[in-house]
């Protein structure tokens, strides 16, 4: 079973009604995934990379006295980028970007999981299992267990978080396959291969025609940038206000925590892909996230109202109080 919020998954589906008399079975039945607004959101992304991609082309051209600011610029925009566009890879593993369940996982592999080597067969072992496991000592994505300090900050921006993360998660789905009693995890070795020469292969290219900024700030943005936001946002999406810096929630149990964050830039990318009600998500895993505003404006008219609005806050106001708490 899914676990999203103490407070919210104790209210009862099935008593749930607005204040129209409509029920949340019925108004669940109503939700539909509009996978043309998930392509355009995955092509917005893949917009911006590209747009940076040129301007950092032309600044090469111009001149390479600007090669540190274009780097340093580069970086940051392509790994935020990058990070927005994996998001939907999580919508893949609730196959949510096409009808066809076959179709959905060949989109999600060719067009989001080629850029970290990452295969959604594999992905979905892992993400299933945080549903699942949220809040207690064995959940699978776990970056939340670590306070917000200096420390994970380093470790998120030097890459040594995201070998740890790549590390477990490949145990675990190596783990899975074992119990299944499969030779081995779905195409996760040839994906992440596959990976790897791709993202060689723009690094070279970009040097050999003559970029050498862009060749440099896709490295910095894929290694750094990306894995540092990945790991943030979800900190800032399941770690508790009250939760220690002191405990080792590997150990102890740190309590299922989900938030919602509302709209605006900042949320609408940080949290692509319905992240900024990730609460929505974890509570109903299957809906699509282009019905979140729907079940949002629905719930806020129901006996759940209450626990949306206690648990609504923006990024940057969870940031501010976990580091505060873990300085």
């Amino acid at each position: 079973m899914a676990s999203a919020l103490p407070e919210l998954d104790r209210i009862d589906k099935a008593s749930i009604v607005d204040a129209r008399g409509l029920t949340f079975r019925e108004f669940r039945r109503t939700l539909r995934p509009r996978f043309a607004r998930v392509w355009l959101d995955i092509a917005m992304g893949y917009v911006l990379i590209g747009v940076t991609a040129a301007a950092l082309v032309l600044a090469d051209q111009s001149s390479l006295l600007l090669l540190p600011l274009s780097v340093g610029i580069g970086a940051a925009v392509l790994g935020y980028a990058i990070a927005y566009i994996q998001l939907f890879f999580h919508e893949a593993a609730h196959y949510n970007l096409a009808s066809n369940r076959k179709l959905n996982d060949l989109l999600a592999n060719a067009f989001i999981g080629w850029m970290v080597g990452q295969n959604i067969k594999a992905y979905r072992v892992v993400h299933f299992d945080h549903h699942r496991l949220l809040g207690t000592t064995a959940d699978t994505e776990r970056s939340y267990f670590d306070a917000l300090d200096r420390r994970f900050i380093f470790e998120a921006l030097t890459g040594i978080k995201l070998v740890k993360v790549l590390l477990r998660r490949g145990r675990h789905v190596e783990v899975k396959a074992r119990v299944a009693a499969k030779d081995k995890p779905p195409d996760a070795k040839l994906m992440l291969l596959a990976g790897l020469v791709l993202n060689l292969a723009i690094t070279v290219g970009a040097v050999w025609f003559g970029a050498p900024s862009l060749a440099l700030a896709w490295c910095g943005g894929m290694i750094l940038v990306h894995p540092f936001v990945n790991a943030v946002r979800q900190v800032l999406e399941h770690r508790a206000f009250e939760a220690r810096p002191d405990v080792d929630y590997s150990v102890e149990p740190h309590g299922a925590v989900t938030r919602m964050f509302g709209d605006g830039l900042v949320a609408s990318t940080l949290g692509g892909a319905g992240f900024n009600r990730h609460l929505l998500h974890h509570w109903e895993p299957q809906i699509s996230y282009t019905c979140f505003r729907e079940l949002e404006t629905y719930l806020l008219k129901t006996d759940a109202a209450d626990v949306i609005r206690r648990n609504t806050t923006t990024y940057g106001a969870a940031f501010r109080r976990l580091f505060e708490r873990a300085s």
